[in-house]
């Protein structure tokens, strides 16, 4: 780590995960321990990529707005 808490990824950890210049990461601490997990350059992109094709029918998509009101409520 350098002055200003910089910390610098080893090239071969670079290449293996393919991080580029500027990508950004959530930090995650477990105890003593940290995790940098790395954060997509589009989330969006990524989550469509994730859920696919999911769509909802018309009782899911109620049920889901139900349970949404009633968390409001809480």
């Amino acid at each position: 780590m350098d002055e200003r808490y910089r910390i610098t990824i080893p090239k071969e950890v670079r290449a293996t995960f393919k991080m580029v210049k500027g990508q950004r990461f959530f930090v995650i601490c477990y105890g003593d321990d940290l995790l940098l997990k790395p954060i997509p350059a589009d989330p969006a992109e990524r989550l469509d990529h994730i859920i696919d094709d999911f769509r909802f029918g018309r009782e899911s998509r109620r049920k889901a707005e139900e349970w949404l009101l009633r968390q409001d409520e809480k």
